[in-house]
């Protein structure tokens, strides 16, 4: 009798370790997305590169719009260049989300964090990769962090 209430509990005890395994698979990571967004190293960089482009296509409408003088439909003509540019903007914004979202996954993966969720998302618990992540962005161009942005974090 002794022995089968001692089978049974080390039974019980195995089943509950195996149904409390996926619990504890794995952990949760978030971040700050947007942070690490308008914090990238590029982020300045690629917003004058937009403002270049903006200025450059104003003068392109303007140039085509006075050159072909009453003819033009200057509605048609605007939705062109908004386009180029909504385009132009789009591509640059890509390169930033492309590249944060590859240096969260390489941080996840070299501290074991299998899920990265927003920061708004998370209520309790999971850890933090923001700083790591913008550690991780600065370092792969060879440079570090702004102290204005550790504190930011």
């Amino acid at each position: 009798m002794r022995r089968n209430a001692v089978l049974f509990a080390l039974t019980l005890i195995l089943l509950g370790g195996l149904f409390a395994q996926p619990v504890l698979a794995g952990t949760v990571g978030y971040v700050d997305f947007e942070f690490l967004f308008n914090n990238h190293p590029e982020y300045e960089l690629k917003n004058e590169e937009l403002q270049e482009a903006a200025e450059r296509l104003t003068a392109e409408f303007q140039a085509e719009a006075s050159a072909l003088g009453e003819d033009v439909n200057l509605d048609e003509l605007a939705a062109k260049y908004e386009a180029q540019l909504d385009s132009i903007a789009e591509e640059l914004r890509l390169f930033i989300v492309s590249a944060v979202r590859q240096t969260i996954e390489e941080v996840a993966n070299a501290h074991g964090v299998e899920v990265v969720l927003p920061h708004g998302i998370v209520i309790l618990g999971g850890v933090n990769l923001t700083p790591l992540v913008l550690e991780a962005m600065y370092q792969s161009y060879g440079i570090s962090v702004p102290s204005h942005l550790r504190t930011g974090i």
